[in-house]
């Protein structure tokens, strides 16, 4: 939401200017590992967010940092399998401090996921290693070494070497690290200068106005980014240089409970070739341990109301997990909307990889994925040829400004029933 009226203009005559390098507006995943790494390289970099670090599909992600295997499933391997296919190693070395951004501090949920379906896993088995080169394969687990709430699953259960992280936890790790680079403020204008470079002109959530001077912008805000680019039309540019983008929703279910009567679980329920739920367990602030359930029950949900959503969650979870008592009065249930912003394609159909695009030092990124989040912030880089330059920016250029906290998970803003 862009600000205008005189609610604000008391404070109008407070005005800070800031000198940049690179403007980063967008504070999700994509756009806080872009920041890390500009500021891994030297260049003076800012990211300003209107809302709540995360708000939307960052703080909704599922965490899991998956290798391409559900491309696998499906027989189909798109051109960004390899792209993701690096994923789970290139966060591993950030969760184990190897390299920039240090996620060292970020909650592991676990270090492995469980597969399974309603007959047999062994044709999953004998393909996925197959597939262009795919980081992880699964292994096959002995029925007596099986989790209690799988124990009664027909066909094979088996484990899949893909971490699944605390969302939140990676967010605020990334916020204290450059907390003094962060601004809560509202973009209201975006203006070319003659000589190159931007103008960008920010209401702080204080109330106060700042000026950004910058070189380049990224744009990392997700569904934002289409006013964003709206922003720009005064700005001559192709029409074909400035990208479209699609919304694809969602409807996530969720299942709430004492951990006594909801065990850890994080895996993938899979239907032949399509992924029927995909669980992930995480705690809420009281202790409650919480699942939310995603998968094809998410995507086909969109078309269902809030109550239809619970009772389809409820029936998924029920044929999935034969041990599971969905019907449990120890259980609340709550579900929850959220759009994954895309590149607009022919026919809606989905992205391959992380869509980073540049022009006239402008750079729109999509990164279409959670874990894609440093491929994107790689895309983005590629295209800064430019170093520092060093004429008066500033490298904690919002220490006494505003910064924007983390947004709250889903399970905890949600309505229970």
């Amino acid at each position: 939401m862009f600000l205008t009226g005189s609610s604000h203009r008391i404070n109008q005559h407070i005005m800070s200017k800031v000198n940049l390098d690179t403007l980063i507006i967008g504070g999700g995943i994509a756009g806080l590992w872009t920041l890390d790494r500009q500021i891994e390289r030297g260049l003076s970099t800012g990211l300003v967010e209107s809302g709540r670090l995360g708000e939307g599909q960052s703080i909704s992600a599922q965490g899991i940092l998956h290798g391409g295997t559900k491309y696998a499933l499906s027989g189909i391997v798109p051109t960004g399998a390899r792209e993701v296919s690096a994923m789970p190693k290139r966060w591993e070395r950030s969760l184990t401090g190897a390299c920039l951004p240090d996620l060292t501090h970020t909650r592991v949920r676990t270090p492995q996921c469980h597969l399974w379906r309603t007959d047999s896993v062994r044709s999953i088995v004998g393909m996925v290693g197959a597939k262009v080169g795919l980081a992880v394969t699964p292994s096959v687990i002995e029925p007596k070494n099986r989790p209690e709430i799988l124990k009664s699953c027909p066909g094979d259960v088996a484990l899949l070497p893909e971490q699944v992280i605390e969302m939140p936890s990676v967010l605020e790790t990334l916020r204290r690290t450059h907390e003094d680079r962060l601004l809560h403020g509202t973009v209201q204008s975006i203006s070319k200068e003659s000589k190159g470079g931007y103008t960008v002109t920010i209401m702080a959530h204080h109330g106060s106005s700042v000026t950004v001077r910058t070189n380049r912008i990224v744009l990392a805000a997700g569904r934002g980014n289409e006013s964003l680019l709206r922003l720009l039309e005064h700005i001559p540019a192709s029409a074909r240089a400035r990208p479209e983008m699609q919304l694809r929703p969602l409807h996530m279910g969720m299942v709430r409970g004492a951990p006594e009567a909801l065990p850890e679980l994080n895996g993938h329920c899979v239907d032949g070739g399509q992924t029927r739920v995909t669980i992930t367990s995480s705690t809420a602030r009281n202790g409650d341990r919480v699942w939310q359930l995603g998968g094809r029950l998410a995507e086909e949900g969109c078309k269902r109301s809030e109550e239809a959503q619970r009772l389809e969650s409820m029936s998924c979870l029920a044929s999935a997990l034969p041990d599971f008592n969905a019907h449990s009065e120890a259980l609340t249930w709550a579900t929850y909307r959220v759009d994954r912003a895309e590149l607009k394609t022919r026919r809606w159909a989905r992205p391959d990889g992380a869509f980073v695009n540049g022009f006239d030092d402008v750079i729109t990124v999509w990164p279409t994925k959670m874990v894609l989040a440093p491929n994107a912030a790689e895309k983005v880089d590629a295209l800064i040829e430019q170093t520092s330059s060093d004429d008066g920016t500033c490298s904690t250029p919002f220490i006494e400004q505003p910064t924007p906290v983390v947004a709250s998970p889903p399970w905890e803003t949600a309505r229970w029933s």
